[in-house]
C-alpha cells in the first residue's frame, strides 16, 4: 500500500493522459468504447478471479457474506432516499427515474476498483467485490428496469442476461475457486494475472477521457443535480459509516467499504439512459459532473481513511 497522497497523484497522472489524448485528438474517437469493453468484459472479470482466489480463504469468504448483506442494506437505503427526494423536488417522468437510479448506484468498477487497488493494494479487493456484487446486480435488475420502464422507445422488462455478465461471472468463479480450494494451473493463473493488471490503468484512462467534455466549460448545477452530488459524497458514506459501526466492522473492510461508498455516479446509467431515450443528456451530465467532483472528494476521503 502506498500513501494516500501518492495514490491520488498516481490516479490524477493517469487521468491526465486520457484527458489530454482525447482533447488533442491523439487517439481515435472510438477508443473509449474499445477500452470500456476490454475493462468490463476481460480485465475486470480476470481481476475478480485472481483477487478473490489469491486473497481469500473459505473462512474469509463465508465471513464476507455478512458484508454483502450490509452492502445490500446500504444500497436499499439509498434507493429509498432517492425515491423520497425525487418527490420532494417534484421531479417527473424520465428525469425523476434517472435521478433515482443515479442517486442509488455508484461507479464501483471504473473508479472504485482502481482507486481502492491503488490506495489499499490487492488486500482490499475482496472486500470491494462484495459491494461490486450488489451494485452490479442491483443496477442491472432494478436500475436498468426502471429506466427501461420510463422509455417510450423500448419495451420494459427484466432480463437475467443483464445481471449475469462477465464481471459477476468473474466474482462467482473466484468465490467458487476459494470455496472448493481449487489450485489453478500456473499458465492459466499467469494469463489471468496479466489480463487483470491492465484493468486499473485502462479504467483510469477512460475516466480521464470522459472528463474531456469539461474542457469546453460547464454550466452551474441545478438544485436536483446538487442534491445528487450531496447524496453521492455526503449521505452515501454517512449511511455506510453508520451501518459499519452498528455492525462492528473495522480495519481494512471498514476503510474499503467507506471509500467505495463515496464514489461518483454509475457510468452505465448514462449509457442506459441514452439507449432507452430517457433523459440521456441529463444522465450524462450527472455522471460527468460527479466524476469531476470526485477529483476533490477522493483526496479528502483517502486522507481521512489512511491517517
Amino acid at each position: 500500500m502506498i500513501s494516500g497522497i501518492m495514490s491520488v497523484i498516481v490516479i490524477f497522472l493517469i487521468f491526465a493522459v486520457g484527458f489530454s489524448f482525447t482533447v488533442k485528438k491523439i487517439w481515435p474517437a472510438n477508443t473509449n468504447a474499445v477500452l470500456s469493453v476490454i475493462v468490463v468484459k476481460i480485465a475486470a472479470p480476470c481481476l475478480a478471479v485472481t483477487a478473490l482466489s489469491d486473497r481469500l480463504t473459505p473462512e474469509l469468504l463465508r465471513d464476507s457474506l455478512f458484508l454483502i448483506l450490509l452492502d445490500a442494506a446500504h444500497v436499499a437505503l439509498l434507493y429509498a432516499a432517492g425515491k423520497g427526494l425525487s418527490r420532494l423536488l417534484r421531479l417527473t417522468g424520465g428525469r425523476r427515474t434517472v435521478f433515482e437510479v443515479t442517486f442509488t448506484f455508484s461507479n464501483t468498477i471504473f473508479i472504485g476498483l482502481p482507486v481502492n487497488q491503488i490506495v489499499f493494494g490487492q488486500e482490499g479487493l475482496p472486500f470491494l467485490f462484495t459491494y461490486y456484487i450488489i451494485t452490479l446486480a442491483g443496477f442491472w435488475s432494478v436500475g436498468n428496469y426502471e429506466i427501461a420502464r420510463a422509455s417510450k422507445l423500448h419495451e420494459s422488462g427484466f432480463s437475467l442476461k443483464k445481471i449475469i455478465n462477465p464481471g459477476l461471472v468473474g466474482v462467482i468463479l473466484g468465490a467458487a475457486i476459494v470455496e472448493l480450494q481449487i489450485v489453478l494451473p500456473a499458465p492459466l493463473h499467469t494469463a489471468l494475472s496479466y489480463l487483470a493488471s491492465i484493468c486499473v490503468p485502462l479504467s483510469l484512462l477512460v475516466i480521464g477521457s470522459n472528463l474531456s467534455g469539461f474542457a469546453k466549460g460547464f454550466t452551474r448545477p441545478k438544485l436536483d443535480e446538487a442534491v445528487i452530488m450531496a447524496g453521492k459524497f455526503v449521505l452515501s458514506p454517512l449511511l455506510m459509516f453508520l451501518l459499519l459501526r452498528v455492525a462492528g466492522v473495522a480495519g481494512l473492510p471498514f476503510r474499503v467499504l467507506m471509500l467505495a461508498s463515496s464514489m461518483p455516479c454509475h457510468m452505465q446509467t448514462s449509457i442506459s439512459a441514452q439507449y432507452y431515450g430517457v433523459e440521456g443528456e441529463y444522465a450524462t451530465r450527472l455522471v460527468s459532473f460527479s466524476t469531476l467532483l470526485c477529483l476533490i472528494t477522493i483526496p479528502v476521503s483517502v486522507a481521512l481513511l489512511t491517517r
